[in-house]
């Protein structure tokens, strides 16, 4: 059973569990998963809410990194 399998829904998961979820998913090779997909894609959905708008607004950096 992966992680993402005991999270069923990632808008519930903790900063940390989606993070630690990203780097063993990246650890293992596992980039061109689907699971990889979904929290680097929640992953990111919550740092653009937390730094839109502001001056440390480099999270599209970030972002295009993994594209």
């Amino acid at each position: 059973m992966s992680l993402i399998d005991a999270l069923p829904d990632v808008s519930n998961a903790s900063d940390f569990t989606l993070l630690e979820g990203l780097y063993q998913l990246t650890v293992t090779g596992h980039t061109d998963a689907w699971e990889f997909e979904k929290l680097n894609n929640a992953v990111y959905e919550r740092l653009m809410s937390t730094y839109s708008g502001s001056e440390h607004a480099g999270v599209h950096a970030v972002h295009s990194l993994v594209d």
